[in-house]
């Protein structure tokens, strides 16, 4: 059995990155491959510790890397304990990998980067330390992970080759039996969140700047003002939860828009909304637009984000910093609102997203790279 660390910063159910790792680890075949990791941040009521140690997967809990030796020490000594019978490290955490290069280099194990965004922070100052310290980020890595080609662009810059044995794009792929589009589970979801004779817009992300919540609301409080009967579904929770609220209160809309938190049933959510938003300020792909578009549900979407996420004909991409953005999103929603679209279409299984077969892909790339890991 091969034994995969990954490195992630948290192991909560509303990480991105994390629902796009358990994807992966509920579908490979635990004979053959096995996932760890090692993690600093978790919330006890939404984290996925359970099911990784149900699957067999082993935790690693430290505090949050610093700059101290402590601190390096601490790093260190998780990792050779992992290296004692694991043999690939796939680092999600982009700024530490000059950190476990270094502690890498008396192991016999390799390393796999892996870029998810296509920015190093939101915060600059964060932003300027993480592109320092991703600086020799080509020469510290074996392997070059990406979800897109803007993302591998970004991080690995020339070393991103999809033609090499090196870079592989790892495509965020979902469950496609779960978002099949399903009328009765439509009807059941809405009679359950008491919004049947609603016309529901969506968005499913964290609170941080990233998902640009601000615009967000700004756009369905134009909606709101042409359709009477429109609300808005926001999943998820994060830092800017609190000043979304009180936004969302002082603009007077609170009864229209519904705060859902975290949630284990996404995919049912997704399918009782009739128009899915997501005005970000980036991302490496969007995996939630996947899962809206599967759903059959249309999207429109920040034109920042790559257009690999576009897997149907109902996605539309706007600008979000244009003086026109707010109407012109509300005027493309509104206009979805009367479009009439196939909700039944699986429109997913012809693209790269079908995690049935993804998962195979990987397993496949993780035994080439055991394959060439010094021992």
């Amino acid at each position: 059995m091969i034994r995969v660390l990954h490195i992630v910063s948290s192991v909560n159910k509303d990480s991105g990155v994390m629902n796009f790792i358990m994807n992966y680890y509920k579908n490979l075949d635990k004979k053959k491959i096995q996932f760890d990791f090692l993690f600093w941040e978790e919330d006890y009521k939404k984290t996925f510790a359970n099911e990784i140690i149900d699957f067999g997967g082993t935790l690693y809990k430290i505090s949050k890397p610093k700059i101290s030796r402590n601190s390096f020490q601490i790093l260190n000594d998780n990792i050779v304990k992992f290296a004692e019978t694991g043999r690939i490290i796939h680092l999600h955490e982009l700024y530490l990998n000059s950190i476990v290069k270094k502690i890498l280099n008396k192991q016999e194990v390799s390393l796999i980067s892996h870029a998810h965004t296509t920015k190093y922070s939101d915060k600059l100052v964060s932003s300027l330390r993480n592109r320092i310290l991703c600086f020799n980020i080509n020469k510290n890595s074996d392997y070059y992970f990406a979800c897109s080609l803007d993302a591998g662009d970004f991080y690995f810059s020339k070393n991103f080759n999809v033609n090499s044995k090196k870079s592989n794009i790892i495509s965020n792929a979902i469950d496609l039996d779960l978002y099949k589009n399903n009328n009765e589970l439509r009807e059941k979801k809405r009679n359950e969140m008491q919004i049947v004779d609603k016309t529901v817009f969506g968005h499913i992300g964290r609170f941080n700047h990233q998902k640009n919540h601000k615009l967000l609301i700004d756009i369905f409080y134009e909606i709101q003002k042409k359709i009477e009967n429109a609300v808005l579904v926001l999943v998820g929770d994060g830092p800017l939860k609190k000043n979304i609220e009180e936004k969302v209160e002082k603009l007077g809309i609170s009864k229209k828009v519904l705060f859902m938190g975290t949630r284990n049933d996404v995919n049912e959510i997704i399918q009782s909304i009739d128009v899915f938003l997501l005005p970000s300020h980036y991302e490496g792909l969007g995996i939630v637009l996947i899962e809206a578009q599967a759903s059959g549900v249309p999207c429109v979407a920040s034109d920042v984000i790559p257009k690999e996420v576009t897997i149907s004909e109902n996605i539309y991409f706007e600008k979000i910093n244009s003086k026109n953005s707010t109407r012109n999103w509300s005027e493309k929603a509104i206009y979805l609102t009367k479009k009439s679209s196939n909700r039944k279409k699986n429109i997913a299984k012809s693209h790269n997203y079908n995690i049935k077969k993804e998962v195979k892909k990987l397993e496949d790339i993780y035994l080439e790279i055991y394959k060439h890991t010094r021992r």
